[in-house]
Formats: C-alpha cells, structure tokens, sequence
C-alpha cells in the first residue's frame, strides 16, 4: 500500500534514490551549447541573487527555501532566444547533463509522469548544462527529442555553468522547485522516487509545503 509522504517522510521518499554525481565539468572542457551553429557558447543572463550551495538541501532547513527563485534568459538548444522567470505558474527548474547516467535514468520518469497527468500545473524549466562533445550523448537536443522531452524549449546553459551553479547546483540532475509566487519551496539532486516528485509537483499546485 502506497501512502501521501507528509512532513520528514515525503523528504526521505523524495531522496530515496538520490545518487549524487561529482560535477566533471571542468575535468572536460566544456563548450557549453556546442551543438549550436556556430559552436560559440551562448550567453546567460542570471536575474536575482544567487542561490548558495547547502549540505541542507533536500531538507525544511534548505536556506533557499522562501528566496526568490533567479530569472535565467539565453538560448535554447536550437539558438532561439528564450527566457525562463516567474509567470504566476508553479515550476520546477530543472538542470540535466546529457553525459550523466542518472539524468539519463531520470528523463523517462518524468515523461511517463507527464504521460500519464501527475505533473499536471506544473511547468518544467530545463537547463541542459555541463554541455560538451567530448563527453557521451551529445547533443542534448537530440537524446531528449528521442525522449519525447515534452517541456521545450530547453535552455542552454554556458561554458561557465553559469545557470547551474547561481541556483546552487553541485550535483546532476538538479530540481529546484518553485511556487506561484517564484519562491524556492525546495531543491534535491539526483534520482527521485517518482511517487514522491509527483507529489511534490501535486503540493506546489495546491500552494502547500513540499515539507509538510
């Protein structure tokens, strides 16, 4: 029998299947959205402060939570011009590396949870980060069409991981969520339990606590 996660629970269910990865960005030097025509690296605008980086996050004691989520503006995988801010709607930013195995992992998940209406409300914004040839998968934009990605466009982040890291990312894939009112309500990194994402998604539709 499945039960709703509530308070610490939906927090453990959430990071269940976290697995953290190392971020290799520098390791490969990295060409940011390389796949575009020209191959220079695309640049992003952050609008808002920084989010910092916390050993709290995935927890109610996440300092980011209540702060206001920042505006990213840049180009997307197919060199349009796109800009991801607050709109009243409910979102989850999303950071995915197309090099990564769990991000890999992850993007069916939340396709059959789209599929099948559990994100329903919720807008997902993605950042295709830590871009580069040299790394497995490239380019993003064709592994996610051949995923069915059905949130587009996708944003592409710099040579810098600009977007990644002023959201206060250390580790793919990276979720921050974010409510009505453009305010992080919570951040985890790695692969989440599909029952405990939709759940989220569900809380941030009806303005309540991922936490409870």
């Amino acid at each position: 029998m499945r039960s709703t996660p509530t308070h610490d629970a939906w927090i453990v269910r959430l990071l269940a299947l976290a697995v953290t990865v190392a971020v290799l960005a520098l390791a490969a030097a990295p060409l940011g959205a390389a796949e575009l025509d020209d191959e220079r690296s695309p640049k992003v605008t952050v609008m808002g402060k920084k989010l910092k980086a916390s050993a709290d996050e995935g927890t109610a004691d996440d300092p980011a939570i209540g702060k206001t989520a920042p505006g990213l503006k840049g180009l997307s995988l197919e060199g349009k011009k796109i800009k991801f801010e607050n709109d009243g709607t409910p979102r989850i930013v999303l950071f995915l590396s197309h090099s990564c195995p769990h991000c890999q992992a992850e993007v069916p998940r939340i396709v059959q949870l789209d599929q099948e209406g559990m994100l329903e409300g919720v807008e997902i914004d993605t950042v295709a980060t830590n871009t580069t040839k040299q790394l497995p998968n490239w380019p993003p934009s064709k592994w996610l069409k051949s995923e069915d990605w059905p949130y587009q466009p996708v944003l592409a982040d710099d040579d810098q991981l600009r977007a990644f890291f002023r959201y206060g990312g250390e580790a793919f894939p990276y979720f921050v969520f974010v409510d009505a009112d453009g305010k992080v309500a919570g951040r985890a990194s790695g692969e989440l339990d599909p029952d405990a994402l939709a759940q989220a998604a569900q809380n941030l539709v009806a303005g309540k606590s991922l936490f409870g």
